[in-house]
């Protein structure tokens, strides 16, 4: 202790304060805890460094000085102890609100004890802790507690603890309301009936793997309640407890926790669906590449067939196959939206107005038996998409309801607005609130059951014959209006019919106008020399045809090779046309990349049925290129054609 000579000895030569204070001196400094020795009269004898450190140094130069005047602050109790301890007994308190020197709010623990010498009380010792810290710590502990209880219950998380030689278990509230059932199961058998079917073998496999003693002890397992009004899915985890007296060890009880795992199962769900939709994509774009290549070339030979001198009949086959050859090449369209390959080309629009548009090709998809009705309510709103993705997205819907009806039916198609707050939005898978145009198609068909309803969008999901083909239609139109920035609800039930409701955000402004494709109005060229770069030698030769029919000279090249060969040996080229997707190292963005480093003016009009991701990463410059996309009418390649070669002249 760092106090003097005058902190442990009264100067007044046997005074009971100095005969104590010698009597303690070297001891007191020995204690941890902070402790003041009194004599009978309640005067100060001494104080431990604890006691000094925690109520004032200057206590220290207080020797002889009154209980009450030196520690006015000490709780009442403590005071009225004093008697008590004079009288040979120990009061102790382990808890007390008090007033510290410092005018802070404190809480202790006190014991005030008799001091004996000589087989008489002397005096008495007081030792008083500042337990303030410990207090509040214990207080934060249990809200703490309360707190985790709390987000257990919101996390879906519930404890329990089996006995096996009892037969009994305890489980906290959760449990219940987790398992969707009054009694929590308290044997392997109640545990499996509450399981599904289908999970019941895993969830027997799981346990005789968690009561082998040789194994990990523990268990995790999944599995669906088999009651559940919706897929639940259920975790259990834990350790089983073993006896290791018993040769070999016996499994005695388990300890554990029920998870509600159901928002993890559906996640894993759409990132499955995503990987399956990645590989679709994949396909689509592979299959829409060569597909778009075999429609050139037919639509080309159609419409320069139909331009000879032929028997009307003749060329009203040929009109009506032109017209199925575009109908085609907008299917191909939206099998590259599918695959990521197209950007979409959105442009504002009424929705009714396109409904008008498309009502025609709709009715062709069904037979005599089943009626189509058109129940407009949307004529004063716009939406902001491709036209070619609702009318594809409308196409699909009407298909599949028509294959929904067994015999005769009624399909209806219903469009208006909704305004959807965060309540309405949140009663709608992958919604959000706002303001929305809605088309739904609706059918008097057989219906869909809860599982088919909820598979409905997984694009390996179907219930159709294998002969009618199982398509990608549902999670076609699901994709097409997310892109859109919409959703899309299904709302059926077995003998009911299928009601599937696409909500499109309604935009302001103008409409936009179609680009309108003027299939007669030709712009024909005047001899000049186009280089056609394709490796494919039907598309290769159909474009020549194509060309020249429009007027113009052309040479060909089955790849860049070829094509910077011809270009090298002094051929006047006017035009390089060339499909980006060449054979070889060297793609048309190459190949356009070395022959304007030849000759910085030479106009480049690129072709692909697949490039669009292709196109979107390469430099502004060749950005600005014009892309003609597979296929493509004669109208539409001899506009290009003329843009290219005249950038500056006015359209027309």
């Amino acid at each position: 202790m760092a106090n003097s000579e005058e902190c442990r000895r009264d100067p007044r030569p046997g005074h009971g304060v100095a005969a104590l204070a010698e009597d303690l001196e070297g001891v007191i400094d020995l204690i941890p805890v902070p402790v003041a020795v009194f004599d009978t009269e309640m005067r100060f004898v001494a104080a431990s460094a604890a006691f000094l450190a925690a109520y004032g140094g200057d206590i220290a130069h207080a020797v002889g000085s009154d209980h009450d005047a030196l520690l006015p602050w000490l709780p009442t109790a403590c005071r009225d102890a004093r008697g008590k301890a004079l009288a040979g007994e120990t009061v102790q308190c382990d808890e007390s609100r008090t007033m510290r020197p410092d005018g802070r709010e404190a809480w202790t623990r006190w014991t005030v004890a008799p001091l004996r010498r000589a087989g008489q009380v002397a005096g008495i010792i007081l030792i008083i802790e500042d337990i303030s810290a410990e207090k509040e710590f214990q207080q934060l502990t249990d809200l703490r507690a309360e707190e985790i209880i709390e987000a257990m219950k919101a996390a879906g998380i519930a404890f329990f603890e089996m006995d096996f030689d009892r037969d009994t278990l305890v489980a906290t509230e959760p449990a219940r309301q987790l398992l969707e059932t009054q009694e929590v199961p308290d044997s392997f058998d109640t545990w499996i009936a509450l399981a599904a079917p289908e999970d019941r073998v895993r969830l027997k496999e799981a346990h005789r793997a968690a009561i082998d003693p040789t194994g990990s002890r523990k268990f995790s397992i999944e599995f669906k309640l088999a009651r559940s009004a919706e897929p639940k899915v259920i975790e259990l985890r834990g350790n089983i407890r073993f006896d290791e007296s018993a040769d070999p060890p016996r499994p005695v009880g388990a300890i554990g926790a029920i998870l509600d795992r159901t928002e993890r199962a559906r996640i894993a769900a759409a990132m499955v669906r995503g990987q399956r939709m990645e590989t679709v994509g994949r396909m689509a774009g592979l299959i829409a590449h060569d597909f778009n290549n075999l429609l050139t070339v037919i639509l080309s030979n159609l419409e320069l067939a139909a331009r000879t001198e032929m028997a009307d009949l003749a060329r009203g086959h040929l009109e009506r196959a032109i017209d199925a050859t575009r109908i085609g090449a907008g299917f191909n369209q939206r099998l590259l939206a599918l695959a990521g390959a197209r950007t979409p080309k959105p442009v504002r629009f009424g929705l009714d107005a396109q409904l008008a548009e498309t009502w025609t090709l709709l009715e062709r998809v069904l037979g005599e038996q089943v009626h189509l009705r058109l129940l407009p309510g949307a004529d004063r709103g716009q939406i902001y998409m491709d036209r070619g993705e609702l009318d594809g997205a409308l196409l699909n819907l009407v298909i599949n309801a028509r294959d929904a009806i067994s015999a005769a039916g009624t399909i209806t198609i219903r469009t208006g607005s909704a305004q959807l707050d965060v309540q309405q939005a949140g009663e709608i898978e992958g919604a959000r609130p706002g303001r929305f145009l809605t088309v739904s198609v609706s059918d008097t068909g057989h219906g869909m059951t809860p599982d088919v309803r909820r598979q409905a969008l997984d694009p390996f999901f179907t219930t159709k014959d294998a002969r009618v083909g199982n398509g990608l239609g549902l999670t076609s139109v699901a994709s097409s209006v997310a892109r859109a920035g919409g959703f899309l609800d299904i709302d059926s039930a077995p003998g009911e019919g299928t009601t599937i409701t696409l909500y499109l955000p309604e935009v302001d402004g103008d409409p936009m106008l179609a680009a309108a494709e003027d299939r007669d109005a030709l712009r024909m060229g005047d001899g000049q020399l186009v280089l056609v770069v394709e490796d494919d030698p039907l598309v290769r030769e159909t474009v020549l045809d194509r060309l020249e029919a429009l007027g113009y000279a052309v040479i060909e090249a089955g790849n860049a090779h070829q094509a910077l060969e011809q270009i090298e040996a002094g051929e006047p080229v006017e035009l390089l046309f060339s499909d980006i997707v060449l054979p070889g190292s060297c793609s048309g963005f190459d190949l356009v990349d070395r022959v304007r480093a030849r000759d910085p003016r030479l106009p480049v009009l690129l072709t692909s049925g697949h490039a669009s991701e292709k196109f979107a990463g390469r430099p502004k410059v060749e950005q600005e290129i014009e892309l003609l996309t597979k296929p493509y009418s004669l109208s539409t390649l001899s506009a290009a054609v003329a843009r290219a070669l005249n950038p500056d002249a006015p359209p027309g």
